[in-house]
């Protein structure tokens, strides 16, 4: 490889412009300096000129290939649910999937969903993984009540969730990230997710209702906070990527 650069810079040296030897001439004349020391200066400037060169190439390979490595990086590394459920409607129309995320001692629930009626809407994960729209007690009754292993009054359920508020145009994008329950759960329990018709009031009731007596909410609330019928219904189920 050194052979070859000297007889490159052999051939520059007798090609080298008139004017650039002329330059290193005077320069040797002002100096007192033999051709030898000339010619070698002269080689010395053309090596570093070409190193120069070289070195910029060499700089520019390096940034596209970090930058392909990272774009790959970052590809393979997109995050995949551990569980996903896929809403279905009265109507059996699909209007949304929600996704399970485990993070750490957390699990975060992703919704998005097109195709509900506008407003506020209970939105819980139900003790039982079978949505029947056409079921003898109603739409979804089928799933159960809330899942609740822990025997918790509603707000407190295992099961219980943020409400869900639903845009004008029918859709909505839904994130929360919670506690009360695990990936391995919502995998072996054979769970569903449910969204009511009308908000949760998670049992806050004044005390200016009265049952039996009694300040405070009735049974029917405890339950499921008078969220009304039941719209859509998904079953969780542990996705392709976790299979693997």
């Amino acid at each position: 490889m050194n052979s070859l650069i000297f007889i490159a810079l052999h051939f520059i040296l007798l090609f080298t412009p008139d004017s650039i030897v002329g330059t290193f001439n005077k320069y040797r004349r002002e100096h007192n300096m033999s051709k030898f020391w000339t010619k070698l200066l002269l080689t010395i400037s053309v090596m570093m000129v070409l190193n120069g060169c070289a070195s910029g190439e060499k700089s520019d390979g390096e940034k596209t290939t970090n930058t392909g490595n990272k774009a790959e990086k970052s590809a393979s590394t997109e995050e995949q649910p551990q569980a996903k459920a896929e809403l279905k409607d009265v109507e059996n129309k699909t209007v949304g999937t929600v996704s399970f995320f485990a993070h750490d001692n957390h699990v975060q629930i992703v919704a998005n969903i097109d195709g509900l009626e506008p407003g506020h809407h209970g939105f819980h994960i139900h003790e039982k993984g079978i949505c029947e729209r056409d079921a003898k007690e109603g739409p979804f009754t089928t799933a159960g009540g809330h899942f609740n292993p822990d025997g918790k009054m509603h707000s407190e359920h295992a099961g219980d969730l943020p409400s869900l508020y639903v845009n004008e145009d029918g859709t909505a994008s839904y994130s929360a990230t919670f506690n009360r329950l695990t990936i391995d759960q919502l995998k072996r329990e054979k769970l569903a997710v449910i969204v009511h018709a009308n908000p949760d009031n998670f049992g806050n009731i004044p005390d200016r209702y009265q049952t039996e007596g009694k300040t405070g909410p009735d049974e029917a609330t405890m339950k499921a906070g008078d969220a009304g019928d039941r719209q859509a219904c998904g079953v969780i189920l542990s996705t392709a990527e976790d299979k693997k």
